[in-house]
């Protein structure tokens, strides 16, 4: 259980670190539309961002596993693969089907799915802000 704790902090590091640099290289044409009136203009909610970010975490997963892989190595890889489907994954996507979403919740179903998994209180809490830091910078 510690080497998947580790693993876990391992890769909340990777992804708070890795995905801006992640995101320039991958950058893609943004089509922009002209505002013609102010009532035209409207903000994304938090709910839609915080669940398009978790949408784009879930479509990036392969990339981060990589990067975790060359990190830890391909046992590792294997064994965060497997911990996180099995136990955050399922949790994060229950979580797109929520009608209001806040980033305190989001990190509570983290941590929660975590501490239910076995992953000591702390740990639990640490890679759960990690993890949640890294979904916000998406």
């Amino acid at each position: 259980m510690k080497t998947i704790a580790k693993s876990l902090m391992l890769s909340t590091t990777v992804l708070l670190f890795a995905s801006p640099f992640t995101q320039t290289a991958d950058a893609a044409f943004i089509q922009t539309k002209q505002v013609t009136a102010q009532s035209d203009f409207q903000l994304p909610s938090i709910t839609d961002t915080i669940k398009q970010n978790i949408k784009l975490s879930l479509d990036k997963q392969e990339k981060w596993l990589q990067k975790l892989e060359v990190l830890a190595g391909q046992e590792k890889r294997e064994q965060f693969e497997q911990f996180f489907n099995q136990h955050v994954g399922p949790d994060l996507k229950s979580l797109l089907e929520e009608p209001d979403l806040t980033w305190k919740q989001v990190e509570k179903t983290i941590d929660q799915s975590l501490i239910k998994s076995g992953v000591p209180f702390l740990a639990a809490k640490s890679i759960a802000h990690f993890a949640t830091s890294a979904l916000k910078k998406m």
